[in-house]
């Protein structure tokens, strides 16, 4: 059986902060915060009085709140929190593959690495992926490269080369035969399609371009 990912807490810590005095409902099963002057962990939409912020630790799942030595809290009962039952563990790899993956997580960079990240099995991985989202780890992936392209082609000066780079993709070779399969046409017709539509393409750089 697949235990919950344990996975490094993502979200800032003023977000943390921010989301715990609101009680906002939105993190729910998203964070989990011990209290370290009670030795109890909870939910961000516990009713209990709320602890000074210099008291509160942040955790992305339960088992990392109880592996620190924080006991559940008996009144918004974090084992309640949604998504974050062991039902809901492949759609919550997936998920996390998934963002991973948008981010650049396969550029340069094979599916096993990022199982290995993710502490589960290669083939877990594209099951989970295949389950959720119909498609395997790499058609992922190169979805997001070829949306980032089209993005980059209408909208900067970028030469096609720096775009097919900033994409993700190793050779400019490789990025004209995929776009020309997924779109039907080469990176050039495109932004000359653009350009004629009066979208003037912006001066950006490789770098800021890649920033989604």
């Amino acid at each position: 059986m697949l235990e919950p990912l344990d996975l490094p807490l993502s979200l800032p810590a003023d977000v943390c902060q921010r989301a715990l005095d609101t009680r906002d409902a939105r993190f729910d099963g998203l964070l989990f915060v011990g209290i370290v002057t009670t030795g109890i962990y909870c939910r961000p939409i516990c009713p209990s009085r709320r602890a000074k912020p210099d008291h509160r630790r942040f955790f992305n799942s339960a088992a990392a709140a109880e592996r620190a030595g924080f006991r559940p809290c008996l009144r918004c009962r974090p084992e309640l929190a949604p998504g974050r039952a062991l039902v809901d563990a492949v759609s919550r790899l997936a998920h996390t593959a998934a963002q991973r993956i948008a981010a650049g997580a396969l550029d340069g960079r094979s599916v096993a690495d990022l199982a290995a990240e993710l502490g589960v099995s290669e083939r877990h991985l594209r099951r989970a992926l295949r389950r959720e989202l119909g498609v395997s780890p790499l058609e992922l992936a190169q979805t997001h490269r070829l949306l980032l392209a089209k993005r980059l082609l209408a909208e900067t000066a970028l030469s096609v080369i720096d775009v097919a780079f900033a994409s993700g993709f190793e050779s400019l070779r490789r990025f004209n035969v995929a776009f020309h399969e997924r779109y039907g046409m080469s990176p050039s017709t495109l932004r000359r399609g653009a350009s004629q539509r009066g979208a003037p393409p912006q001066p950006e750089s490789v770098h800021g371009a890649a920033i989604l």
